[in-house]
């Protein structure tokens, strides 16, 4: 199973349109799919129509039950997250092997493909899923400031690979909400030149359907299949099979 965390410490950039949409691409390419929401605010499980749930993921990851499974369509199925989800972190830090706690749990499911959309913050959520992963996909929206952030994203990654997941793979840096302004460009051009193969071809442009599909609760190929956004996300879903 490919356990791929969805990362960035910088909220508003494009983690959970990202969970949500290249999942279900992946789900339209044959593949089985999981879904993870380990951020207590449930962005992704409330864009994906789960607005509440008897059992979250803090269930599993503080009294070691299973992953609670929700099946929104053929090959797709979400863990979700609820609020109670923010009094985990302490508890977690509280415990000798809090930072393993996730990637237990995972060793328990058979699917091809889990992608796990995390907070906006390099807490020991984050480092769970970072643990737990095969893969690491950095969201980068084409701001300078998102940008800027990027090598703590990195040296954090660094640090995990040396100390707790050696085997962790950075699958590639992608660049969200881009348009035609010659500022985001720019942006978008000053990563390639600085991280070159790492980051991936496919770019997400800036498109106004990604949005309202996530305050209707569905994926961008359920709202809106002919958009900009789901050609981005059925390119970006290729292009990490290819890889």
């Amino acid at each position: 199973m490919k356990i791929i965390a969805i990362v960035n410490h910088k909220g508003g950039v494009g983690k959970t349109t990202t969970t949500a949409n290249l999942g279900k691409a992946l789900a339209l390419e044959g593949k089985k799919v999981l879904v993870i929401d380990i951020d207590p605010q449930a962005n992704l499980s409330q864009s994906l129509g789960v607005e509440s749930t008897e059992n979250s993921i803090y269930h599993s990851l503080i009294e070691n039950t299973p992953l609670p499974l929700h099946q929104l369509d053929d090959n797709f199925y979400l863990c979700p997250s609820d609020l109670d989800l923010s009094e985990a972190e302490t508890k977690l830090q509280n415990d000798v092997n809090g930072y393993f706690q996730l990637k237990k749990l995972l060793k328990k499911q058979n699917f091809d493909y889990c992608l796990i959309d995390c907070p906006p913050s390099l807490g020991i959520l984050t480092v769970n899923a970072l643990v737990a992963a095969t893969d690491l996909l950095i969201v980068v929206q084409a701001e300078f400031l998102a940008m800027k952030g990027l090598q703590n994203i990195l040296d954090l990654t660094e640090r995990i690979q040396e100390n707790l997941n050696p085997e962790l793979n950075i699958l590639g840096m992608l660049i969200t909400q881009l348009n035609n302004t010659v500022f985001r460009k720019s942006v978008s051009e000053t990563v390639k030149d600085m991280y070159q193969s790492s980051v991936f071809e496919t770019s997400i442009r800036q498109n106004i359907a990604l949005a309202e599909a996530t305050s209707q609760g569905k994926s961008i190929f359920e709202y809106a299949p002919d958009s900009n956004g789901a050609e981005d996300y059925r390119k970006l879903a290729k292009e990490i099979l290819n890889k």
